[in-house]
């Protein structure tokens, strides 16, 4: 079985949301966001630490995944996380599970979203991440795909679990 599950998706795809359904099918979850904005501030002050925070973000993500043998569940855009994302991939310990959800969709949610637990809340800011995300997912292998537009956060979780490999 993979030892992380990695959601792939935009902003507002609702990878905190399913993220936190695996968590209540017993896979270890842990919100980056709120570590990384306790850790760094906001997200203008995590840019300019950039060069010193992935690496140091990263390094935290690799060791929590190998710190215990239940699967774990980690969410990305995609974006800043790519060389993360590369290595797990190339180690055989990721499955990859693509999110997928309309711009219009994406920006009504991010708008609906509590305030100050994501790295941003500026809806312009993102949408300009959904189309990013929307460039690059398009090279990015994927073991599976969810449109989260069409089902809730509790179906997405036990399509995941089961579409693992044993």
């Amino acid at each position: 079985m993979a030892r992380v599950v990695v959601l792939l998706g935009p902003p507002g795809s609702g990878k905190t949301t399913i993220g936190e359904a695996l968590a209540r099918r017993g896979f270890r979850w842990r919100e980056w966001e709120t570590w990384i904005l306790e850790r760094w501030g906001d997200r203008d002050q995590l840019l300019r630490s950039k060069e010193a925070a992935l690496p140091e973000l990263h390094a935290e993500i690799v060791r929590w995944i190998a710190s215990e043998s239940t699967p774990a569940a980690m969410e990305t855009t995609g974006l800043s996380d790519a060389p993360l994302l590369d290595e797990l991939e190339a180690g055989g310990e990721a499955f990859v599970v693509r999110l997928e959800v309309t711009e219009e969709e994406a920006l009504r949610r991010v708008l609906g979203r509590a305030r100050g637990r994501h790295l941003s809340d500026d809806l312009e800011h993102n949408r300009s991440v959904w189309h990013a995300v929307q460039a690059a997912a398009a090279s990015r292998r994927t073991d599976l795909r969810i449109d989260t537009t069409a089902v809730s956060a509790t179906t997405a979780a036990a399509r995941i679990a089961d579409a693992l490999p044993s």
